[in-house]
């Protein structure tokens, strides 16, 4: 039997096991699923297989995660999340489907594997700031989220959001780097929301040990208008 048939019969045999879409209106079943096939059903978006894949992210091992990123999961995710946020969320369906997508991206970023395997490329990192450019507020919350561990969680985890950040500001014609944020406080009365936001202005600032680079940041969002704002939520 070729390599080729080999993963037809594999695929063919997750279908059958998952049984029809209807079956199980919420999530595939992908308890025992290997890292190659969840890979593969990546290739077919919607929230019934994502909310499966979720569940088995956050239960898998080391060595699982690390082949499911070798198969590119971590690559179809992202690229996934990127095509669903430039689709705006007009429709219910679209945005919850963008949800269980982003937070398959935080399954991932929760186990050492994936966290390290994102530190390892600036264009992870990059991808990810690229879906704040949406309208759904619960995908902005979980990347912003995202974002703010990763500038607590090392200096090249802080770097890397800065430069995220940079990205940002370049691809959707924003003045400054942190405009991005300070734009969302100012215009959301969405409590939780703010609190999320208020904990990336803070990541960004304390990441550095640095006094004089703490200081720096600081100055760019006071440039923004940081105490205004601050001064309006209390």
């Amino acid at each position: 039997m070729s390599v080729k048939e080999g993963a037809q019969r594999k695929w063919a045999a997750l279908k059958e096991r998952l049984g029809p879409q209807d079956s199980d209106p919420t999530e595939a079943n992908l308890q025992n699923a290997d890292p190659e096939l969840c890979a593969r059903l990546l290739q077919v978006p919607s929230v019934v297989n994502y909310s499966g894949l979720r569940k088995r992210l956050e239960s898998s091992d080391g060595g699982w995660m690390v082949q499911f990123l070798e198969q590119s999961g971590l690559d179809l995710l992202l690229e996934a999340l990127a095509r669903l946020s430039g689709r705006g969320v007009a429709r219910i369906a679209d945005a919850l489907l963008q949800l269980t997508c982003v937070s398959c991206v935080r399954a991932v970023m929760n186990s050492q594997e994936g966290i390290r395997y994102i530190l390892g490329n600036q264009a992870y990192v990059r991808q990810l700031s690229q879906a704040l450019d949406t309208s759904n507020v619960m995908v902005k919350k979980q990347v912003f989220e995202l974002l703010a561990a990763l500038c607590i969680y090392s200096p090249e985890g802080h770097a890397l959001t800065l430069d995220a950040l940079d990205h940002y500001k370049t691809v959707c014609g924003q003045q400054y780097r942190f405009s991005v944020i300070m734009n969302e406080l100012s215009h959301s009365d969405n409590v939780p929301y703010v609190a999320t936001l208020l904990s990336v202005v803070n990541a960004v600032i304390l990441g550095p040990e640095d006094v004089r680079a703490r200081a720096q940041l600081r100055s760019e969002f006071v440039g923004l208008q940081l105490l205004d704002v601050l001064s309006r939520l209390r």
